[in-house]
């Protein structure tokens, strides 16, 4: 997998760079996490500060286009980004099954 950044745009508000690239590649389309190691690698930069905002595919071909940014801490990254919320469920419980009719 070949990783070549095509634009760095630094946004100083936000302390963070926002990446768009291409990505080229054989078999199947890298993981986002396959992507955050390569960004890694380029950038020098920590893999928690590094978020992957899409891979965009084009059929029948070895090539993606991506969009990332890049923060200049973990604590910017803690602010600004959206926090995941995680589905709470019992351990060993089934789902709820529809209401008969």
């Amino acid at each position: 997998m070949e990783v070549a950044i095509k634009n760095k745009k630094e946004n100083p508000l936000l302390l963070r760079e926002e990446l768009t690239g291409e990505i080229t590649f054989t078999g199947a389309t890298p993981s986002n996490q396959q992507l955050k190691e390569e960004l890694v690698k380029k950038l020098g930069a920590q893999q928690e500060v590094i978020v992957i905002r899409h891979i965009y595919t084009k059929f029948g071909g070895g090539k993606a286009s991506f969009e990332a940014v890049a923060y200049k801490s973990k604590e910017q990254l803690d602010k600004i980004e959206p926090k995941k919320k995680e589905k709470k469920a019992a351990p060993g419980a089934a789902p709820a099954a529809p209401p008969a009719k």
